[in-house]
């Protein structure tokens, strides 16, 4: 199967295609569909609702494009078991993504505003078709980069050509500006039951259009910082995310899902969703709040027995040192991403570390490095169920909404808009302190501890602190870790927890923050170098290897124009 090629997908469960045959003289018109999409019959909104419900991922693919790939790259988590471990594409994975959800979201989301043009109606569901779409191309685009665009999924039947990431950015940034100017409660409603995010609230959908325009905006800072701000501002004057009432969130529905309890949820059952040292350096001491609810008799600030060199990255400052317990202060909203190991979580209570028997892996809070040789990955040291590991509120509430966009990342864009000297309605540091907050209150952290948290100087494992105006002035392999832009992408990355992966490893690419450690062991063709440099870490995926033989013109091409079909080869808007 050509994976791009631009056909026309039909949603499972809508009227099927028939097709008839005749001799008559009459011919194309008895042989025109009497049951195909047309403006007089099907409504966008019909093809719309369920790419909504969709695009998010159904579980088997959300585990492995967001869990296994996006997440592990952001390392959000690791040690998961599979190759993307180490740095590299998984091809299995991609295929499926590629030919079952992009290109299938893409065919359905070009139809419906094909559509909706025909039908020369002012039809809101067009504008929203447009805005969706430039929220599933944006995800696609960051990962591959040049992808076929323009003339994908056209109604043609052809092969389409890849075009650059930087005309499709500009592009996406063009339609959202156009779509939100477009959407007006003086069109006609959507069809009742049809809109599963905003309920045919106008108002909330144009927010959406300039809070992703803004995400979109923000991407381009290194590569065309002057587009970046022309964009940043507009969407800011145009009107964004004002509260957590505002944000993007598509919620579990048996009605237009699977019926799956995980379907937003992470799956946890197998061994997997283990926090990663970057996460625990991260988090260990930063806003100085004492751990929550610690368990009884847990060890505190375990100083830790030595390992043997050579499994971890010397470049962490935590290598080769096991640690048991708990850290006596931590980021308030660490031990709700990730819980303290237990019986329950599978936990060895006699395991044998480095030669020492009958240790006790419970009751700890613990991290595991990036990228472990298969060797290292095995010892109980390393293994998931001894770790700290992902929290119930996302691996068993099986009500929880997807989190696209959210207000606490608009107040972070925000924030680095105005550290730019952009006009962004607000300081850095208002803007900077509103997301903590709503972060915060989004997790369910009391007002009394936020407060604290943001008036804090302590300090994490690497000397980045929380309160604005203060600066520790430590560094990691040359840069500052408490500058006011090292501070802001640090709490982003927290805050987007655990749905943002896709815009962490973005952020990381982009600029280099917030500090992670490189991988212990990558595969060596993905990941070049481990001196925690840019180039540590993987900055792309490569495309699925059938269109090097489906799809060669056009692959070929591709490879030209961007660069080595590699993890290794930058996106544009990374160079």
């Amino acid at each position: 199967m050509k994976i791009f090629k631009s056909i026309t997908w039909v949603v499972a469960g809508m009227i099927p295609l028939m097709v008839m045959q005749s001799c008559d003289k009459d011919f194309d018109a008895i042989n025109k569909d009497p049951y195909g999409y047309t403006p007089d019959k099907v409504s966008p909104s019909f093809l719309l609702a369920n790419t909504i419900m969709a695009s998010p991922l159904d579980p088997g693919m959300h585990e492995r494009m967001t869990q296994l790939t996006n997440d592990i790259f952001a390392q959000y988590s690791s040690n998961e078991g599979f190759s993307t471990q180490q740095g590299i594409t998984n091809d299995e994975w991609v295929t499926d993504f590629a030919k079952s959800y992009f290109f299938q979201f893409v065919a359905n989301l070009n139809q419906a505003i094909r559509i909706g043009h025909a039908s020369k109606q002012p039809l809101n569901e067009t504008q929203i078709c447009r805005i969706w779409k430039c929220w599933i191309y944006s995800r696609s685009t960051d990962i591959w980069g040049d992808l076929p665009y323009f003339q994908a999924a056209d109604g043609e039947g052809t092969n389409p050509p890849y075009d650059s990431q930087e005309s499709i950015y500009k592009d996406m940034l063009k339609e959202l500006k156009e779509a939100s100017d477009s959407l007006t409660t003086s069109n006609p409603p959507q069809q009742v039951g049809q809109d599963i995010v905003y309920n045919d609230d106008i108002s909330l959908w144009k927010k959406f259009a300039n809070s992703l325009r803004l995400r979109l905006a923000m991407r381009l800072t290194q590569v065309e910082p002057a587009l970046a701000q022309q964009n940043a501002e507009e969407a800011y004057a145009a009107g964004v995310f004002g509260s957590a009432a505002d944000q993007c969130i598509v919620k579990r529905s048996i009605s237009y899902g699977w019926g799956n309890d995980y379907q937003y949820t992470y799956y946890y059952g197998w061994g997997s969703e283990g926090m990663s040292r970057s996460m625990e350096n991260l988090l260990v001491g930063l806003g100085g709040q004492a751990f929550p609810n610690p368990p009884a008799g847990a060890v505190v600030d375990d100083p830790g027995t030595a390992l043997p060199p050579g499994d971890e990255n010397t470049l962490d400052p935590n290598a080769n040192k096991f640690k048991v317990g708990i850290p006596s202060k931590v980021d308030p909203r660490g031990p709700i991403y990730f819980e303290v190991s237990s019986d329950a979580s599978g936990a060895n209570p006699d395991a044998t570390v480095n030669g020492v028997a009958h240790v006790d892996m419970r009751n700890r809070w613990r991290g595991t490095p990036a990228g472990l040789s298969s060797t290292a990955a095995g010892k109980q040291q390393y293994q998931i169920s001894n770790q700290a590991r992902l929290g119930s509120r996302f691996s068993q509430d099986h009500e929880r909404g997807y989190e696209v966009l959210t207000y606490h990342e608009v107040c972070f864009l925000l924030a680095e808009a105005a550290q730019r000297g952009w006009s962004v309605g607000g300081s850095a540091q208002e803007w900077y302190e509103k997301g903590i907050t709503a972060s915060m209150n989004w997790m369910g952290v009391d007002g009394a501890t936020t407060a604290a948290y943001i008036a804090s100087t302590a300090q994490n494992t690497y000397g980045t602190t929380v309160a604005w105006g203060n600066n520790s002035g430590k560094t990691y392999l040359g840069q500052n870790v408490d500058d006011p832009l090292a501070k802001i992408i640090t709490q982003k990355y927290i805050a987007l927890f655990p749905d943002g992966g896709w815009e962490a490893w973005a952020d990381h690419r982009r600029l280099h923050l917030p500090i992670l450690i490189p991988m212990a062991a990558p595969d060596p063709t993905a990941v070049t170098a481990t001196d925690g440099g840019p180039g540590n870490f993987t900055r792309r995926i490569t495309y699925p290897s059938i269109e090097a033989i489906n799809n060669k013109a056009n692959y070929d091409a591709a490879v030209q124009q961007q660069g080595p079909d590699k993890e290794t080869t930058p996106v544009w808007w990374n160079k």
